[in-house]
């Protein structure tokens, strides 16, 4: 059962969909749903077959039921009922019992794609519909809107893609297909075989935001959001200004043609990690890009344990524990600046323990952390031989997916919902961890060396005057077996402005920030401007360079020559406007500028949606939410709140000087 680009669930069973040349072909399996149950557990499971599972875990059977229609029947009462064990997703349940994954043998560059962007002039019919494909083809379907829409239809079932590519599409594109083809009356039907789209509303997070969306599913096809894997992106890097197309193509770099063009080179880049992520785990495509680690390694290790008819534990209780190292060591301007990081070393100080989570009685935890993280070294190490191209990319991309599944095993210790969660042996390997970095700091200090900043697995430090050879020498020495140091990166300058916080010189020039008190998007753009001025003259040695940076800005606020662009805030509403306005008559929320001035715009704001808008008045100390006017909305007579501009302006260049 080798290059499944597909598979779905229905009431025949599972549908496998396969590579065949230009087309494909689809296979039936037999596959029943089930649930798992505790001793005791108060359900009515007559009409289901009862396997019994090994082992002294909680829920120690297996309940199938006979046909779809019953286990839909019983879902409403499965999934609150105590003592059992419901998984939602159907197809989560069929890949871990057959064992199967989709994506096996396959390379990214071998998925058929089809990338779109739905126009519209207004908001509320389709004006034109782009298309770019991976065999290079691109179109722009224009003129009547029903004929639009069909050409469109017609042109994915002429390529019969694998996966769907939009940006922002669960959110606009796709509602507003479907609302005009439903109008058209023009049937959806452009799934394999006559599969329809479907949908449902959903929620993820995305670092500490959550958003709302609309999900939707196509038979025997993938659809992924790029807007989802761009925030997914930014929760790890925290750099975008925002997530415009137009911002992110600079960013990326991205030379192309239409907005499906772009599209597609940003699928290039971000989406290759979670297929390699499919090929691992017992998940759709959309669900490996959705889903946060904890959970996806959790569905992992669940269907290696049913693969073996193990019974499956429950989660230990939570409870707080010391977590990893983080600390400034010194603050400045340095120079000569190297970065050691040890390779993978929770998973390594976990691999050398030798000890599985205490509920782990199959060991499926070390064997599955020791094979990724063979595969991952591997891939890694043939990366570094390969010349630059697309082979290159596919093998990073390989090495990083692998690099995501390891790392997350540390943290899946202390994720609450993990049926194998062990807050122990998660507090063992960070103390271990702690002992370690500690041992290597007192090296490098013995050496000549400054330590500028350490972190979970890295530390960033000045080298020595004299040869680093022996320094180099002696860090290796002091390493366990198992565990190695890799000197990664060097940098002619670095400026440690405090933890977690600093700024990086890189041989070519070019500047990296890290931290949010040097790039969040909490901070109005003129801040972030000052900043990246402030901190670019400190890395080249300009000791002007931040009172200039202050009297430019001082000189623009007071003549109020700033755009108004580099004085608004932009907010992303993770609520709808009209649940913000419930809770607050509730009590349950605080009044915030971002959903009053939705509110009152008078406009229909969703979640999700971004809302830019600037302070007015004209004390420094104002209450915002009573003094802020939408961007959009600005007069043309400007009011912006020169004195509390200038007093945020005031204290950053303070923390600089």
């Amino acid at each position: 059962m080798k290059k499944i680009v597909a598979a779905e669930v229905s009431s025949r069973g599972l549908q496998l969909y396969f590579h065949a040349g230009d087309s494909f072909r689809m296979e039936e399996l037999p596959f029943s749903p089930f649930v798992l149950l505790a001793d005791g557990a108060a359900v009515d499971v007559d009409n289901c077959t009862i396997e019994t599972l090994d082992g002294a875990g909680f829920f120690r059977r297996q309940a199938f039921f006979n046909s779809f229609e019953e286990y839909e029947n019983a879902s409403a009462e499965l999934k609150k009922a105590p003592g059992v064990m419901f998984f939602r997703d159907t197809l989560q349940q069929a890949l871990s019992i057959l064992d199967l994954r989709l994506f096996e043998d396959i390379g990214f560059t071998g998925l058929r794609q089809l990338h779109f962007s739905v126009k519209s002039d207004d908001g509320k019919t389709v004006s034109a519909i782009e298309t770019s494909d991976s065999s290079g083809a691109a179109t722009i379907f224009t003129g009547d809107e029903k004929n639009i829409i069909e050409c469109f239809i017609a042109r994915i079932k002429e390529f019969d893609p694998d996966l769907l590519t939009g940006f922002n599409c669960c959110r606009d594109d796709l509602p507003l297909l479907v609302r005009q083809a439903k109008k058209y009356k023009i049937p959806l039907d452009f799934g394999r075989n006559g599969g329809v789209l479907s949908s449902r509303p959903s929620r993820y997070s995305a670092g500490e935001k959550q958003y709302s969306y609309q999900r939707f599913s196509l038979p025997g096809r993938h659809i992924a959001d790029m807007l989802h894997a761009v925030q997914f992106f930014d929760a790890v890097h925290r750099d975008l200004e925002d997530f415009e197309l137009p911002t992110l193509q600079e960013y990326f770099n991205i030379r192309a043609g239409n907005s499906a063009e772009v599209i597609g080179k940003l699928a290039e880049i971000l989406l290759p990690a979670y297929f390699y992520r499919t090929r691992e785990l017992p998940l759709g495509f959309q669900e490996c890009l959705l889903r946060g680690s904890g959970s996806a390694l959790d569905a992992l290790l669940i269907a290696e344990y049913l693969k073996r008819k193990c019974a499956i534990p429950l989660p230990e209780a939570p409870r707080p524990y010391a977590g990893a190292l983080a600390n400034m060591e010194n603050s400045g301007i340095f120079h000569r600046v190297r970065h050691c990081d040890v390779r993978s070393l929770y998973p390594s100080l976990l691999l050398s323990f030798a000890q599985s989570p205490a509920r782990d009685h199959a060991g499926v935890f070390l064997e599955l952390l020791t094979r990724l993280r063979s595969f991952r070294l591997a891939a890694k190490d043939r990366a570094k031989t390969l010349p630059e191209g697309k082979e290159k990319q596919q093998v990073n991309a390989l090495q990083s997916s692998f690099k995501i599944l390891i790392n997350s095993f540390y943290g899946y210790l202390g994720f609450a919902q993990g049926c194998f969660n062990d807050y122990d042996l998660a507090e063992k390997v960070t103390a271990a961890g702690r002992e370690l970095l500690g041992k290597l700091v007192k090296t490098m200090q013995s050496h000549g060396a400054v330590v500028i900043e350490m972190d979970t697995d890295g530390i960033y430090f000045q080298q020595p005057e004299n040869s680093s050879k022996a320094l180099d020498e002696a860090l290796q020495q002091i390493l366990p077996p198992g565990i190695e140091l890799e000197f990664d990166a060097e940098y002619p300058a670095m400026y440690s402005y405090k933890a977690k916080n600093y700024a990086l010189l890189a041989a070519d020039g070019t500047i990296s920030l890290t931290g949010a008190a040097l790039k969040s998007r909490a901070l109005e753009p003129f801040q972030r401007k000052f900043i990246l001025a402030a901190v670019k003259g400190k890395l080249h040695g300009d000791p002007h360079a931040v009172e200039n940076a202050y009297l430019y800005w001082k000189n623009a606020l007071e003549n109020r020559t700033v755009p108004l662009e580099d004085l608004a805030k932009s907010e992303v509403l993770s609520d709808s406007p009209e649940n913000y306005k419930r809770k607050l008559a509730a009590g349950k929320t605080r009044r915030a500028a971002a959903y009053e001035l939705a509110l009152a715009s008078g406009k229909k704001f969703r979640a999700g949606d971004k809302v830019r808008f600037y302070i007015t008045g004209t004390k420094a100390k104002v209450a915002v939410v009573d003094n802020s006017c939408l961007l959009e909305n600005a007069p043309a007579e400007r009011n912006e709140n020169t004195a509390c501009y200038l007093a945020k302006l005031d204290a950053l260049a303070e923390t600089f000087r």
